[in-house]
């Protein structure tokens, strides 16, 4: 018999807490537009259990998962939404380090208490469930989603479901998997806000009033709204929202549903290759060119702008990348890189470390034994930067800059997640 829980809490941070997400903006927040939820799924089958938490934050750092398991003393996978607009919870990149960017104590002394009681409630309040599992479809040709170094380039536009259901039928619980920056609302945005999760979670509350919806992101290291956008705010992100709020409504009405589901959870820790970084005058020049670039970018091509500042922010962390691998290991708190995968009956979840290229989340469906995989990204921990091709570093950019990696770093997070199958 399957037993499932289910828990929602709110955890939006006071007004003047600094949000997170864009470099050179001190953003204290004004208030909130929507609030940030934590929300848990309990799963326990008779023999094995699991905990699934997600958070509405950019990053939940490591060694708050590491706290957060210690105390409760169960297998939990932690995931966020990569919200832009939600306070800081891990560790920063280094050019935020450089401008003292850090996780605020008071909310941080907050948020782990709510997140712990979120999870005990969640293993509390159980009822008897039946779970499915299925993958629907919203990407480019509904205006949806995108790959944000190329206007063609890659996507996975996979609408990846689970729902728990009780024995009367109703749905108690929706998790979406889905890979797009949480990013349409941009710097100058000094409201709290999900972003377009948060306009998912609005339809399905209408759709299933008493289901708790889960947002997981998918492998969107360079996948954003970029190309597909008419504008940052929150009507595109209302659009956005609802839109793939429909399409996980078909979805889950489409679902086949089972009371009998093994739940097998395997993880490892890796140690990935990290680059070597040029003098530090040599990366002082580049970063003042990147910058001289971007002053001088005018305003009216707005896609080569944000293009040209994202350079600039890639340029910089690499710079200051530079100067700390002169003084110290530029490896940080949240490494080593840890890779879990969770079966649930014929559908497979892996979860990665930090924000990593749309390429790897489909090389690891590919090769997957099961039909139904779901690859989540910044989960349990982020990364000191981007998770990046091979090819990328050719070309450049923002990812590649802002990452202590070198371009092996995502074969051996493939392939550590392949030794778990």
């Amino acid at each position: 018999m399957l037993k499932a829980g289910t828990s929602l809490i709110d955890i939006s941070p006071k007004p003047g807490i600094p949000m997170a997400g864009y470099p050179h903006c001190p953003r204290p927040n004004i208030g909130i537009h929507d609030p940030l939820y934590c929300a848990a799924l309990y799963l326990n089958n008779g023999k094995d259990e699991i905990i699934m938490v997600t958070m509405d934050l950019l990053f939940f750092g490591k060694k708050y998962c590491r706290q957060i398991r210690e105390k409760i003393g169960k297998n939990i996978m932690f995931t966020t939404s990569h919200t832009h607009s939600g306070p800081w919870s891990s560790t920063p990149l280094a050019s935020e380090i450089a401008e003292g960017c850090f996780d605020d104590e008071r909310y941080i002394a907050e948020l782990l208490p709510k997140v712990e009681s979120c999870i005990r409630e969640a293993m509390t309040n159980t009822f008897e469930a039946k779970i499915g599992t299925g993958i629907g479809y919203c990407g480019g040709e509904q205006g949806i989603g995108g790959n944000r170094r190329a206007k063609d380039g890659l996507q996975d536009p996979s609408v990846n479901v689970i729902a728990v259901k009780d024995m009367q039928d109703t749905v108690r619980g929706v998790l979406l998997n889905y890979a797009l920056h949480p990013t349409y609302l941009h710097a100058e945005n000094l409201y709290v806000t999900a972003d377009y999760p948060g306009y998912i979670r609005r339809y399905i509350r209408y759709a299933y009033p008493d289901a708790v919806f889960m947002f997981a992101q998918g492998t969107s290291g360079n996948q954003s709204s970029r190309y597909f956008r008419t504008g940052q705010d929150f009507e595109e992100a209302a659009r956005a929202g609802t839109t793939l709020g429909v399409e996980v409504y078909h979805t889950v009405e489409g679902l086949e549903y089972t009371q009998d589901i093994d739940i097998v959870f395997k993880n490892k820790e890796l140690d990935l290759p990290v680059r070597s970084f040029p003098p530090v005058e040599e990366a002082r020049a580049e970063m003042e060119r990147a910058r001289k670039a971007f002053a001088e970018m005018p305003d009216d091509n707005y896609i080569e702008k944000r293009n040209c500042e994202l350079a600039m922010f890639g340029a910089e962390n690499e710079f200051y990348y530079a100067e700390m691998s002169e003084n110290s290991d530029v490896r940080d708190a949240e490494l080593p890189c840890e890779v879990m995968t969770l079966r649930l009956g014929d559908t497979l979840i892996c979860g990665l470390q930090g924000e990593i290229f749309v390429e790897y989340g489909l090389e690891l469906k590919a090769a997957s034994p099961f039909e139904k995989t779901f690859v989540f990204e910044v989960t349990n921990g982020t990364l000191p930067g981007y998770v990046f091709t091979p090819e990328a570093i050719a070309e450049g950019g923002y990812e590649v800059g802002t990452s202590i990696f070198t371009g092996e770093a995502g074969k051996a997070i493939v392939d550590g997640i392949k030794s778990l199958f």
